[in-house]
């Protein structure tokens, strides 16, 4: 897409600008546009504002009309945003802990990706997203168990556990687990269990094919970067020779190039080869995939 006039956001707070110059250069998603705008103007209403005051054109309109879908779903979303439990928290795992616990409370679908929008449509389809390329990478197979970490409301347990021996989702948050217990209560070979969030020494002696931490490094890099290298230091133990550790997001500082020279040092010093360093590898959602594999 071209880029925009200078003065074509002129009826948007200047907080909402990048979101919209991002939206509309084709860099980023809808549902990715309006979280943005969620989270830069504060609310569903200010959003719907902002937008109706742009010209009328049809990516605008596309930004209006999810807006516009599902306000009972939105709604929560923007609880979430306002309750200040949409963002990454520094400091002690606790706080982490106590703002999932709150936010699954309010919205379950937004609290474990706000870019879902509070929508289950939404969250199965960038979920079906993420399995797609991890078929995509073979890294799914029957015969192989996982490991989840940041499990959520199990929404990953729900689409691998058919297709895999075993899958266990592991959380910081009592709130979430639950959720994902309930949500996943007909599936036998899936297992939950609360964390400290501190690393993985818990699971000492077991053996994992396959690590998963979707959305999960961001947590644990602003809480201290130390934890974060703490959970590669220890997967390495867990994983076979050529197991797969796959982070989806590193952290959310906005600098992708420091984070891939953070994830090419820490697999350097704990002995993975890295398949994909920061790509881009999904349409709805703005993650970017760190492919590790234990040398």
């Amino acid at each position: 897409m071209s880029e925009p006039p200078k003065d074509a956001f002129d009826a948007c707070p200047e907080a909402a600008r990048p979101a919209l110059a991002c939206y509309l250069a084709g860099e980023i998603s809808p549902e990715v546009a309006i979280m943005q705008l969620l989270l830069a103007l504060g609310g569903v209403e200010a959003v719907a504002k902002c937008l109706s005051g742009l010209p009328e054109q049809p990516a605008i309109r596309a930004l209006l009309v999810i807006v516009e879908h599902d306000a009972a779903a939105l709604a929560g979303a923007t609880a979430v945003v306002e309750q200040g439990l949409a963002r990454e928290r520094t400091g002690a795992i606790t706080a982490i802990r106590e703002q999932f616990d709150r936010a699954v409370a309010i919205a379950p679908e937004a609290a474990v990706a706000l870019y879902s929008l509070g929508s289950a449509e939404t969250l199965h389809r960038a979920t079906a997203e993420i399995v797609a390329r991890l078929d995509e990478w073979q890294l799914i197979k029957p015969d192989l168990t996982a490991l989840d970490i940041g499990c959520g409301i199990g929404r990953l347990e729900a689409a691998l556990a058919p297709r895999l021996r075993a899958i266990t989702g592991i959380d910081v948050s009592p709130g979430m687990i639950e959720e994902a217990r309930r949500r996943c209560v007909g599936l036998a070979n899936a297992e939950f269990a609360v964390c400290d969030g501190t690393g993985l020494a818990a699971f000492a002696g077991r053996r994992f094919d396959l690590i998963l931490a979707v959305d999960a490094f961001p947590y644990l890099v602003a809480a201290d970067p130390a934890v974060a290298e703490r959970h590669i230091a220890d997967a390495v133990h867990l994983l076979p020779p050529r197991g797969a550790f796959v982070i989806l997001n590193y952290s959310y500082r906005g600098d992708l190039d420091a984070d891939r020279r953070a994830v090419e040092y820490l697999s350097e010093r704990y002995g993975f080869a890295i398949e994909r360093n920061g790509t881009r590898d999904f349409t709805l959602w703005d993650g970017v995939t760190f492919l590790l594999q234990k040398a």
